[in-house]
């Protein structure tokens, strides 16, 4: 009899699991494609560091502080990439510094400082790993700890030096897959023949043929070896900022022709793999004549036009080739990074937009209870659904209004979105508002969810252990 009563609660409890399960899932979001789009499954983010912007977009010259023309570096591919891909020149820095910079472009917020990147939800690697992305990075180390701690392996330089740099690979993540471990193992010995022979611009560009190497190589792994596997690689190259402060304005234009001269196999490679290529700066490089010695964009007198605008480079299978010449803020890449993923999230404190380089948009509706949901073009139905409180509409006509219906029991709100960029609708009791964030009563509904189907669990396996025992 006592056997049959245990088996009996047992029955219940895995009963009681997966009802919990599935009213998890109920609670979770629906994703609709209205049209079809072509989102990649990968990204790669090339942060070049102090990269001004006019130094490499097409049609700007830059000047010295004096007021004098700078004749610009030979960036034969950096051309290219505005009909290969997006190029917007006129990304506006709000903080110069080097961490404070390096933080705004993962947390999407203007006023970020280094600490804010430890904060949880706060970056594009949060938001990434709730999609099941893993965070790979080569960099200097520059100011950026807290980004070096948001990677699940890093492969990076534990001090500035470029003629000496001290590599170092570390593993953050769980479950890295151990073909990643050992490839980023063998670029770090790589490094000295690189750097063997050289002396000073040549060592800088040396470094940076080995940073660019590296990546384009860890993009045809992922590719040939884990093509299932959904990732960011970040890239910090530290020489054009160091080659801007210690070798004056000749060897910043080397340094930066260097990097041109290695981008193209990892292009290659991303395009070949399904991969994003975005390119950006943290800041740019001012000098005080066309002739000076050392140049500078955070100290006092150097703040200027060179070192507050830098360039922001897209190709991807799913943006509208082009050069969009608004301005926008630096705080504006991060959802941006996430919306050519077609990734619902965003960071939680982030107060950038969206910038449209697609051919289409998004839109992401949420409500304090289940609701029926319809998306109108006027008078016609775009697209509706029933039973859930989140949805995630993609491949919507953009520049255009829709109105937005959502109907729970007697009560029915609507709301009127132009849909210019991603865009997000919280409908709450008999309120709404639009904005382009997270979910963040999506997530604490998870959240709750989580915590009771892990009570459930817990509670289960106490029963079974004391009915066997």
């Amino acid at each position: 009899m006592r056997l049959i009563v245990g088996k009996y609660l047992e029955y219940m409890i895995i009963l009681l699991l997966y009802v919990s399960f599935f009213t998890f899932l109920a609670t979770a979001q629906t994703s609709i494609k209205v049209s079809e789009t072509n989102p990649p499954q990968n990204m790669v983010l090339l942060i070049v560091d102090g990269m001004g912007s006019g130094y490499v977009s097409q049609g700007m010259v830059p000047e010295a502080l004096d007021g004098s023309r700078i004749i610009p570096p030979e960036v034969p591919f950096m051309d290219s990439l505005a009909a290969k891909g997006v190029l917007l020149p006129y990304i506006r820095v709000p903080d110069p510094r080097t961490g404070p910079a390096h933080s705004v472009i993962v947390t999407g917020h203007s006023g970020a400082e280094p600490e804010m990147v430890d904060y949880a939800g706060a970056t594009i690697y949060d938001v990434l790993e709730d999609e099941d992305f893993i965070s790979i990075a080569l960099m200097h180390k520059g100011d950026a700890s807290g980004i070096r701690d948001e990677q699940d392996i890093i492969l990076f330089s534990e001090n500035n030096s470029v003629t000496e740099p001290y590599l170092k690979v570390r593993i953050n993540g769980d479950a890295v897959p151990v073909g990643i471990i050992n490839e980023l193992e063998y670029w770090e010995r790589q490094l000295p023949g690189y750097l063997e022979g050289t002396t000073g611009i040549d060592s800088y560009i040396a470094y940076s043929d080995w940073e660019l190497d590296a990546a384009a190589d860890m993009v045809s792994l992922m590719s040939g070896q884990y093509p299932d596997t959904k990732y960011i690689l970040t890239i910090n190259v530290g020489v054009v900022d160091s080659a801007g402060h210690y070798r004056g304005v000749e060897g910043y234009a080397d340094a930066i022709e260097g990097v041109d001269r290695r981008l193209e196999p990892l292009y290659t490679a991303a395009r070949e793999s399904d991969t994003a290529l975005i390119i950006t700066a943290d800041h740019g490089m001012a000098f005080r004549t066309i002739n000076a010695a050392r140049g500078g964009h955070a100290s006092e007198g150097y703040r200027s036009p060179e070192a507050l605008t830098v360039p922001l480079f897209i190709v991807s299978p799913n943006i509208v080739p082009g050069v969009i010449r608004d301005a926008h803020g630096q705080e504006d890449v991060a959802p941006t990074i996430l919306s050519v993923l077609d990734v619902a999230g965003r960071p939680k404190y982030g107060n950038g937009d969206t910038i449209l380089v697609k051919d289409y948009a998004n839109l992401w509706v949420s409500s304090d209870n289940d609701a029926g949901i319809e998306v109108l073009q006027g008078t016609n139905t775009i697209a509706s659904s029933s039973g859930r409180n989140s949805y995630f509409f993609m491949g919507l006509k953009p520049k255009i209004n829709y109105t937005v219906r959502i109907s729970n029991g007697d009560e029915l709100l609507e709301q009127v979105v132009h849909l210019d960029a991603d865009r997000a609708i919280r409908f709450g009791t008999s309120t709404v508002h639009v904005d382009g964030t997270s979910q963040d009563g999506e997530n604490w509904r998870k959240v709750i969810a989580s915590i009771l189907i892990l009570l459930v669990i817990t509670g289960g396996m106490i029963v079974i252990y004391r009915i066997e025992h």
